[in-house]
């Protein structure tokens, strides 16, 4: 009898591990789209380009109070779903996030309505402003930070041939993490820069301190993703055991580059808006050129054949995404979809237990 309760007991225990986990990730997914409105610029809410004297406006902070509403409501609904067990948390977590994305899109598609029948950039002066000093004196990446990178691929290897490995999958996946971030530094420093027309010295000195902390924060992550995977080489060689200590110590450095990347967005802000200028400057007479047609998915995606820039800075988020107008870009995706497909049909092997 005691043995039953005491499986029973063991049972529901593991029941509600599961069931926190997925509450926590349900948090996670709304608290990152509700903040999304709010480290972006004020001249881009949703994703869509207002003049700055058009920030304040009444549809816009109507359109983010019910944005806000909807999320949370998508939240509540979210969690008493996972907790009834009405449907598998897979399925919950992608509902929240479509319904999360198609409030984003209503939200948008409302300022986008009042900017046009309003008429929000009558008589302005539009204009693009660049910094040529990037070009002259660009912001360098600073290398060192990804010889913590090398130095544990290295160190992988060495353990490896000592323990007599049959595979290094993940060795060769710590290789791609420093080439990949190695490209991806090099592209994103020569990115075109995100100027303000309407303050252009103050803006260009915000981007260069918001890029210096991005390239450093990602050359700093591809020394925590090689972290994890030499425990994970150690754990699939048996050279260490799979046990919940040791998996958690495996994943500590991902979570703390994530956590970085949480506090640097928090506090930089989309493009690196919410960093304070190196000095004052009065604002120009001219405002960012409006330029919302070449913008899709909410500022997420870019298309426009007449620009010569291959990567630009997205409207929402600290991300960089290519524009689509440029041939090269569909180079970029067809290699990716390609190593895709070859990993999905085991060209390109995964790091397993025991190989």
């Amino acid at each position: 009898m005691r043995n039953g309760v005491g499986l029973l007991r063991g049972e529901r225990a593991a029941m509600i591990g599961p069931v926190w986990l997925h509450l926590a990730l349900i948090a996670f997914t709304a608290a990152a789209f509700g903040s999304a409105p709010a480290l972006a610029r004020p001249t881009l809410p949703f994703g869509v380009r207002v003049p700055a004297r058009r920030s304040r406006e009444a549809v816009i902070l109507l359109a983010r109070r019910r944005y806000n509403r909807g999320i949370g409501a998508a939240a509540i609904a979210a969690c008493a779903v996972v907790l009834l067990g009405w449907l598998a948390f897979e399925a919950v977590l992608v509902g929240l996030v479509v319904v999360c994305s198609l409030l984003g899109g209503l939200a948008q598609r409302s300022i986008v309505a009042a900017k046009r029948k309003e008429g929000w950039y009558a008589g302005t002066r539009q204009a693009v402003a660049t910094d040529t000093s990037l070009r002259s004196d660009p912001v360098r990446p600073q290398w060192i930070l990804l010889a913590p990178a090398v130095l544990l691929a290295v160190a992988t290897a060495v353990v490896g041939l000592f323990a007599g490995a049959a595979s290094f999958s993940t060795i060769v996946a710590q290789v791609l993490v420093i080439g990949l971030v190695a490209l991806m530094t090099v592209a994103i420093s020569r990115a075109r820069p995100e100027i303000d027309a309407a303050q252009p010295s103050a803006s260009a000195s915000r981007y260069r301190e918001y890029l210096h902390g991005v390239l450093g924060l990602l050359l700093i992550s591809a020394g925590c993703v090689n972290a994890t995977l030499l425990v994970v080489s150690l754990q699939l060689w048996d050279v260490a055991e799979t046990t919940v200590p040791v998996t958690i110590v495996a994943y500590l450095p991902i979570a703390t580059a994530f956590i970085a990347w949480i506090g640097f967005s928090v506090r930089a802000g989309d493009a690196g808006h919410r960093l304070p200028p190196t000095g004052d400057e009065p604002e120009t007479r001219h405002e960012q050129r409006d330029d919302d047609r070449h913008w899709y998915a909410a500022g997420m995606i870019y298309v426009n054949r007449d620009d010569p820039a291959l990567l630009v800075h997205r409207r929402v988020g600290t991300y960089w995404t290519l524009n689509l107008g440029h041939p090269v870009a569909w180079l970029v995706l067809v290699a990716v979809a390609v190593a895709g497909v070859l990993t999905g049909f085991g060209v390109v092997a995964l790091p397993t237990k025991g190989g």
